[in-house]
C-alpha cells in the first residue's frame, strides 16, 4: 500500500490542491506544513529546492502541476477519456493563469500599484476568469453537475481551491455572476469528505 506525505508551508497556495485530491480519494496522507526557518533547512534535500513536493513510498516528486496529475491518474479522479483528461488540463492550466495574476498582486511591494492590480482584477479578472469556466462547464449536462464525467475529479477540484481565495478574501460577490458555478462550488464543497477537510483544516488566509 502507497504511502503519502505531503510538504508545503502553512498555508493552501500550490499545496492545497494535491491535498484535496487525497482527500477527495479517501487516501490518508502525511500533511507536513513547515515553517520559513525549517524550510531553508530542507531545501538542500529537495530535488528542485521548492515546494510543494510530494513524497510517495520514499520518492519526493516536485512541481505542482505534475504532482497534481500524477494522483488525479493515480486516484481515478483524472477524467476517463482523453477528452476528459483533456479539459481538466484545460480547467488546471487556466486556474494556473488566474493564480498566477492573484500572487503577483498580493506580492507587490508599491502600494498604489497593487491597489491599480487589484481593482483590475476585482473589475475585469475575475468576471472573465468566471465566464471561461462556467462555459467550459456547460459543456458537461449543461453546467448542472460536474466538469467532465457524472463525478468529482481535479477540475472540480481545482476550481473550488481557487475561489475559496476569491470569494474569501477578494471578491465575496464573485460568483453572484453565475448561479451555475455557485451551485457547482455548493456541489462540490458538500461533498462529504471535503466538507469534512474544510470544517476542520488548518486556518490561513492563502
Amino acid at each position: 500500500m502507497s504511502t503519502y506525505k505531503v510538504t508545503y508551508f502553512n498555508g493552501r497556495g500550490r499545496g492545497e490542491l494535491t491535498r484535496l485530491l487525497l482527500v477527495a480519494a479517501g487516501q490518508e496522507f502525511e500533511d507536513e506544513r513547515v515553517t520559513r526557518e525549517e524550510w531553508q533547512k530542507l531545501k538542500q534535500n529537495m530535488p528542485q529546492g521548492t515546494l510543494p513536493v510530494l513524497t510517495v513510498n520514499g520518492k519526493i516528486l516536485p512541481q505542482s502541476g505534475a504532482i497534481n496529475r500524477y494522483l488525479a491518474r493515480k486516484l481515478d479522479l483524472y477524467g476517463k477519456t482523453n477528452e476528459e483528461m483533456t479539459t481538466n488540463d484545460i480547467v488546471m492550466e487556466t486556474v494556473n493563469d488566474f493564480r498566477n495574476t492573484l500572487v503577483r498582486a498580493h506580492f507587490e511591494q508599491d502600494d498604489a500599484k497593487k491597489a491599480e492590480l487589484f481593482k483590475n482584477i476585482k473589475e475585469q479578472t475575475v468576471p472573465n476568469f468566471i465566464n471561461q469556466m462556467e462555459n467550459v462547464l456547460c459543456e458537461n449536462n449543461d453546467g448542472g453537475g460536474f466538469f467532465v464525467g457524472s463525478a468529482l475529479t481535479v477540475g472540480d477540484l481545482a476550481i473550488l481551491d481557487v475561489m475559496e481565495v476569491v470569494v474569501g478574501l477578494i471578491l465575496p460577490t464573485a460568483l453572484d455572476q453565475s448561479e451555475k458555478l455557485k451551485a457547482h462550488r455548493e456541489r462540490v464543497s458538500n461533498s462529504p469528505r471535503i466538507k469534512e477537510w474544510l470544517e476542520t483544516r488548518p486556518k490561513t488566509d492563502m
